[in-house]
């Protein structure tokens, strides 16, 4: 409920520099919840500074990003040679392979939420990033009572001991129902408020089913860093659900797929 609360006033403000506040911060808990758990965080400069980045990356805008981001990958990937050189009887390049994909993966990722808003404005906007929350949430959620209802067979017991296959298929099943309510009730409020927005239902039912495999790829892979560095949970951020990691890692997945889908299928245009 609290987390709907936040998102409730996220989306108030959704054509605000509060929104890039929110995913900057985002970014920055997580790219740090990794370091921790990966043992990164002992090299304080490359830490600092590769969380610096994460939370630079989303006050861009997508325009800049398209055009510079050969530069900015660059300038940031010479930088952080820079640092291994200067340190490197400390540092080791593992260390610096894993901070170098944490602090690129994590704020591009979730900065596609906000790629969506700077490409179709307040009302497709939040659309797209309703689908793509919706695309993870739904799924795991759906996953989850189909597992408790039905699981018996276990998808990955290494990596996620409760994960099953039927309840992977009635996430499948189930995940694009619920979008569709969600999609249903959104494009209802923008009729009332005067700004129609038109779903298209048929590819949105045929979408989903790759936003929740995402879904799934992105929940395994940040487990499966957890098992191999032996941690429980990202954090403590979350009581009940643990840190910004073990929250969002479907989204990681799911919304950089819900952007790329968009450019090619339009799910939502404009009535």
């Amino acid at each position: 409920m609290i987390g709907l609360i936040f998102l409730f006033v996220a989306l108030m403000l959704f054509d605000t520099i509060v929104v890039n506040i929110i995913v900057a911060l985002l970014s920055l808990l997580a790219v740090y919840e990794l370091l921790v758990a990966t043992g990164c965080w002992a090299h304080k400069l490359l830490s600092y500074f590769s969380m610096l980045f994460a939370a630079v990356i989303p006050f861009l805008s997508r325009q800049t990003i398209s055009r510079n981001i050969t530069l900015i990958c660059y300038i940031y990937a010479v930088a952080v040679f820079c640092i291994l050189l200067r340190n490197h009887q400390k540092l080791h390049i593992e260390q610096v392979a894993l901070e170098f994909m944490f602090s690129i993966t994590i704020p591009f990722s979730f900065s596609t939420l906000l790629y969506q808003r700077d490409r179709f404005g307040v009302s497709l906007g939040i659309f797209y990033v309703l689908l793509s929350l919706g695309g993870a949430f739904l799924s795991d959620t759906t996953a989850y009572f189909s597992g408790r209802a039905f699981g018996k067979h276990k998808m990955a017991p290494y990596i996620s001991p409760h994960k099953t296959i039927e309840g992977a298929v009635g996430s499948l099943i189930l995940a694009p129902v619920f979008m569709c309510l969600l999609a249903w009730g959104y494009s209802a409020l923008c009729a009332w408020m005067g700004y129609p927005i038109q779903i298209n239902y048929l590819a949105l039912v045929c979408v989903m089913p790759v936003l929740t495999l995402a879904s799934i790829l992105g929940d395994l892979s940040a487990s499966v860093i957890k098992r191999q560095f032996q941690v429980k949970d990202y954090g403590s951020i979350m009581p009940g659900h643990g840190g910004i990691m073990d929250r969002f890692d479907s989204v990681l997945m799911v919304a950089p797929a819900v952007y790329i889908i968009s450019r090619i299928v339009p799910l939502a245009q404009v009535a």
